[in-house]
């Protein structure tokens, strides 16, 4: 008994470490077409169904899909109803690991296993990612077969029957008892729970059919209490998240407990003395076998409820805002989501995204401290008030992206993305020395209002052209980072050179007004200081637009249509 007990688990073991092997595997080959697919997320609610069941096949499980979503939605980059059509087609994703396994294919076991290790030898990346997706179905398949075979052996032993009497939902009298019902539901939701996986608990479910352990009805009642279960999983993920992922998250588990009280109901619709749903599913199965007929009333079950639920999108979208209010008109949503970081060309874009957030913001401090000497007015001087706030915002943003990346470089990356982590630590750490001049230029500005200095007519002009070009050079740095446009890309190396001239000839021209007696010593040292800020603060611009054409990509912005994430900012 004990031995076949060990059998078992070890073939579950296997069995999931091979679901594993092939979803990693599946995901590195078809991880940067994430993006592709995530652009086609905004176009309507069928489409985003498709997609969710596309890439829920591509990473065999509904938990990591919809975290995933989860993590989308955080980040802004999906709306509500956006991610519950996803959520829909994540449902129906995840039935092709069940299908999969019910097919009795032993003989791909050892020409899988052989075929993946040759593979693995290949020096071409693109070939030996395969290695771990076909290894993986080798295992998945030695580790089904495992269990099967030992499940028969224990199904002889009367403890075992016995106790899986307890819970056998077989029709009498035409109707299936509600106990045992919702204890097999309960049961497949306990075990969803622990082993975090709809896909395996629907491996398992379908060992225990095939080892002739547990019927038909038993079956589908533990598939319902699964695919309930597998919702936790998001709700875990949706803790830490803004309400907007909440609402997701809450969306996710709505649809799967509506679906199985549905067909929880049609239980008790028979139609000659057979429930209406296991008619349907024998039909489609023809003359299938038991783990074919498991795995047909599960794809049934989740196809069945996203055709019945996706009219009904906006209304969930709806009750769940109800249920979960965003309590102000500003949403905050987070950039580096830390989910996406197993999506590392996402999470990479993100990263460029808060990066161009976090320049923004360090030029808008630079430009509020030159406009002190002639354009302070209220608003101006409201915002030089808030520098010491700002200056502590940037350097916590750097130390979130540096932390960010730094989380990135512990995944698995190509070369291409980890080539991408070195250019954005260091247009990060630009960026906060940029932040750091506008304190300095503040100074001096305070240093001539303080003695009430001011610069020669000549001085002013070129101060004002100055800080003009500088702001036009700062727009076209912060456009390069969403766009890498030749047009923008061309002004801005005109301005960057008409700007080292004109402050090489505005020093000169200023050291021939003092020598002249045109200006004052004491206000020509702070107008040279703040010459030699002003190209300081244009050097680091420079090295941000010498990078950013060098950047991995960019991620274009989710299109919002939710009037509450209208009205969102972004932080």
């Amino acid at each position: 008994m004990t031995n076949l007990l060990i059998n078992v688990f070890g073939g579950l073991a296997i069995f999931i470490f091979g679901m594993k092997l092939m979803s990693d595997g599946l995901h590195h080959v078809a991880g940067d077409r994430m993006r592709s697919i995530l652009r086609l997320f905004s176009s309507n609610r069928f489409i985003a169904i498709c997609s969710g069941a596309a890439v829920t096949t591509v990473i065999q499980s509904s938990s990591a899909s919809t975290v995933m979503v989860i993590g989308f939605v955080n980040a802004g980059l999906l709306t509500l109803i956006q991610a519950i059509g996803i959520i829909f087609g994540a449902n129906i994703g995840t039935t092709i690991t069940a299908q999969l396994v019910a097919f009795d294919i032993a003989w791909i076991i050892m020409p899988s296993i052989i075929l993946g290790l040759l593979l693995s030898f290949i020096p071409y990346k693109s070939l030996a990612n395969w290695s771990e997706t076909i290894i993986g179905l080798g295992f998945l398949f030695l580790g089904m077969e495992l269990m099967s075979d030992e499940l028969k052996q224990l199904s002889t032993h009367p403890a075992f029957m016995q106790a899986f009497q307890l819970f056998r939902c077989a029709p009498v009298n035409g109707i299936i008892p509600p106990a045992p019902l919702f204890g097999a539901i309960g049961i497949g939701l306990v075990a969803t729970l622990i082993i975090q996986s709809s896909s395996a608990c629907s491996g398992i479910i379908i060992a225990l059919g095939a080892g002739g352990l547990i019927d038909l009805y038993t079956a589908v009642a533990l598939v319902l209490g699964s695919n309930i279960g597998t919702t936790v999983t998001a709700q875990l993920a949706a803790i830490t998240a803004n309400r907007v992922a909440k609402q997701a998250a809450l969306a996710h588990t709505l649809f799967n407990v509506i679906g199985a009280v549905i067909i929880t109901l049609t239980f008790w619709i028979t139609i000659k003395g057979e429930p209406i749903f296991f008619q349907v599913v024998n039909w489609i199965s023809a003359d299938g076998d038991l783990p074919r007929k498991i795995a047909n009333a599960h794809t049934v079950f989740n196809v069945f409820t996203t055709l019945l639920l996706t009219p009904f999108i906006p209304l969930l979208a709806k009750i769940c805002e109800k249920v979960i209010p965003v309590q102000t008109t500003k949403v905050k949503y987070s950039r580096l989501e830390p989910h996406l970081l197993d999506t590392p060309s996402i999470a990479l874009a993100q990263t460029t995204s808060a990066l161009h957030k976090m320049l923004k913001k360090a030029w808008k401090m630079n430009d509020c401290a030159l406009r002190m000497y002639n354009r302070n007015d209220e608003k101006n001087q409201a915002l030089v008030k808030q520098l010491d706030k700002r200056e502590e915002d940037i350097d916590e943003r750097q130390r979130d992206i540096t932390g960010y990346l730094a989380s990135l470089m512990q995944k698995e990356l190509s070369r291409e993305q980890a080539e991408q982590i070195p250019l954005l630590l260091h247009c990060t750490n630009d960026v906060e020395k940029i932040g750091d001049h506008a304190e300095i230029i503040r100074e001096i500005m305070n240093k001539l209002q303080e003695a009430n200095l001011h610069f020669s007519p000549e001085a002013e002009q070129e101060y004002a052209m100055l800080h003009q070009t500088l702001a036009s050079i700062a727009k076209c740095t912060a456009s390069l980072m969403e766009k890498n446009d030749p047009d923008t890309r061309s002004e801005a190396s005109l301005l960057r050179q008409f700007l080292t001239e004109k402050l090489a000839e505005s020093e000169k021209e200023h050291i021939t007004r003092i020598n002249a007696g045109a200006c004052r010593p004491q206000v020509g040292i702070l107008y040279l200081e703040l010459l030699e800020e002003i190209r300081k603060v244009a050097h680091g611009l420079f090295n941000i637009m010498d990078r950013e054409g060098m950047f991995y990509g960019k991620l274009p912005k989710a299109v919002h249509k939710n009037k509450k994430i209208e009205n969102a900012v972004t932080e």
